[in-house]
């Protein structure tokens, strides 16, 4: 009888290599929608973490099967091709981080040129840490030995020593400075663990004043990662310049002199409209907010993204009627200001009797605007500590925003932060569980 329903049982279940199929099916589409989210710059955290936590436990489960998974994923490799093969490169490469196989370098090799973003971020978000602040970098050590009989590697394995902090390689990594071919990848990764050259800056100078937009975005991510390295100066002339490669600039530039740098933005007539909000949202001044709530309520439909993360950074809240379609405009206008008005009361900022039907005026609706000019706003109350904590809003805001905050703890607590809106999901998680920790126990 036990038999019986044994054999009846067995009959119902799948396979193996069925179950392995479905693991590696699941895990490809997993990626897949994880590069789809990461390139939309107005998706937020939240909606990151979902891919993000399917693809550990299927790569994990994927690793159980040992051999055979490798195997299956070969054969797929053979036959793939466009975005479900570099897909299923970034499972081959994460599955032999995630089980330690010494083919791993090999398999970089064989697969960076083609797919080199599907490599890095392999190696970058594997092997799963086993716990909140357990981590294993051996196979980036490996990667970076390798590339010294594989120059073409270099890049990656300088990349994903600065991008997970592999302090152990930096003396190895500070000789390349003398490279021309390395220096600008060598400057990035010891500028990224916070141990920048003492002639960084000199480098970001030349770098600036070069024709090259590589070259200018590489001085970007230089300073994004630890704004120590540039004065004041080159700040300036960094953001003069205007370009696309350069929003970096005014976004330190902007937690460095806030109320300079809004006024500068605010009367500039080629600034995009996009990077004046995030520096509106950084900055937190009411006279931002108000001139942006002008603009939305203007416009019709549902707000943007970038618009919404203003109002969640400064004011703390999203208005249904501001996000929701189709959209009543006059319902829009009339929240915005309910919103502004009691944030404004909350914190004791007088404003005019009128100030609820009077137009979108800084002076019509502040009773004193000049005393309310030198007030910044951060989650709907006034901002009185100098480093914001990466708090949870960090989760709700889009990927373009959330970069801009990383960029604001670097600057205002004066270390490096080489965390990227695109990273795995669980290390921007653990930046902020510590920022909140941190700024917590200096509360204390």
């Amino acid at each position: 009888m036990i038999s019986t329903k044994v054999a009846s049982l067995s009959h119902r279940l799948p396979p193996l290599a069925g179950l392995l199929d479905d693991t590696l099916d699941q895990a490809i589409r997993a990626r897949q929608r994880r590069v789809m989210m990461a390139d939309n710059l107005v998706v937020n955290l939240a909606a990151l973490r979902v891919p993000d936590r399917s693809l550990d436990s299927l790569l994990q489960a994927a690793a159980m099967y040992g051999r055979d998974a490798v195997l299956q994923l070969d054969s797929r490799l053979a036959t793939l091709n466009g975005p479900r093969k570099e897909a299923a490169v970034f499972l081959r490469i994460a599955l032999a981080v995630q089980s330690g196989d010494p083919a791993l370098c090999q398999l970089a090799a064989t697969f960076h040129t083609e797919f080199r973003r599907a490599v890095l971020d392999g190696c970058a978000f594997y092997p799963v840490p086993g716990g909140t602040f357990s981590g294993n970098d051996d196979h980036i050590v490996q990667l970076f030995s390798f590339s010294s009989t594989v120059p073409a590697l270099r890049p990656i394995a300088l990349a994903l020593a600065g991008m997970r902090d592999v302090k152990r390689l930096a003396a190895e990594i500070d000789a390349l400075r003398d490279d021309p071919q390395w220096a600008g990848p060598a400057y990035l990764a010891l500028t990224r663990m916070g141990a920048a050259p003492p002639d960084t800056s000199n480098f970001i100078e030349d770098a600036l004043q070069s024709v090259s937009p590589a070259q200018v975005a590489l001085a970007m991510d230089l300073i994004a990662a630890d704004p120590r390295v540039i004065s004041n100066e080159q700040l300036l002339q960094a953001s003069a310049r205007m370009d696309a490669d350069t929003d970096n600039a005014w976004l330190i530039a902007a937690c460095r002199a806030p109320r300079a740098v809004y006024e500068r933005a605010a009367a500039s007539t080629s600034i995009a409209y996009p990077l004046l909000l995030q520096i509106s949202a950084l900055t937190g001044y009411l006279d931002g907010v108000i001139r942006a709530c002008h603009a939305i309520a203007a416009t019709p439909g549902p707000i943007t993204q970038l618009e919404a993360d203003l109002l969640t950074l400064v004011l703390g809240e999203l208005p249904v009627e501001a996000r929701c379609a189709p959209n009543d405009g006059h319902a829009k206008s009339l929240a915005l200001r309910n919103l502004l008005l009691r944030t404004c009361r909350n914190a004791h900022v007088p404003v005019c009797n009128d100030a609820d039907i009077c137009a979108w005026n800084v002076d019509e609706i502040l009773a004193n605007p000049q005393a309310a000019y030198g007030i910044r706003f951060r989650n709907g109350a006034p901002l009185t500590q100098q480093v914001p904590p990466l708090n949870s809003v960090v989760f709700e805001v889009s990927h373009t925003m959330r970069q801009a905050l990383y960029i604001e703890r670097a600057t205002t607590a004066g270390h490096a932060l080489a965390l990227s809106a695109k990273d795995v999901t669980r290390r921007q998680e653990l930046a902020c569980m510590i920022s909140e920790f941190a700024d917590a126990m200096t509360e204390n």
